[in-house]
């Protein structure tokens, strides 16, 4: 199974349980693997028979953009399901992280993986 790697993009969102964390938008990294079969793309190389990682970067930044999750997973988890219904991937990891919000911590976040046939059942 081939991959779509997303390394370290930064997106900008209200996310948080406390307060603080709340009243300013804040910097969230994220990390993501797709797996999908990129054999027909590889053959006509035609951007259109791809996954397009450029398309997938707007979509997250544009959910994180416009949601107001208390938890990362709640996030995670509705990244996970639009990208699903967007785009023809099998499998998705995401890794989102928060910068220096526990005391002696450079990060602190969550990874998720989700199977389609998990999402849809």
């Amino acid at each position: 199974m081939d991959s779509i790697l997303i390394t370290n993009l930064e997106a900008i969102g209200h996310i948080g349980v406390k307060d603080d964390e709340r009243a300013i938008p804040q910097v969230l990294v994220i990390n993501l693997r797709a797996k999908a079969d990129f054999s027909k793309a590889a053959l006509s190389d035609d951007v259109a028979d791809a996954v397009n990682y450029s398309s997938v970067v707007k979509h997250i930044k544009k959910i994180v953009a416009e949601t107001n999750y208390y938890l990362l997973e709640a996030l995670s988890y509705r990244i996970i399901q639009e990208l699903f219904d967007e785009y023809p991937v099998d499998e998705i990891c995401i890794k989102i992280e928060k910068k220096h919000r526990v005391a002696n911590t450079q990060y602190v976040g969550i990874e998720m993986c989700r199977k389609r046939e998990d999402c849809f059942n």
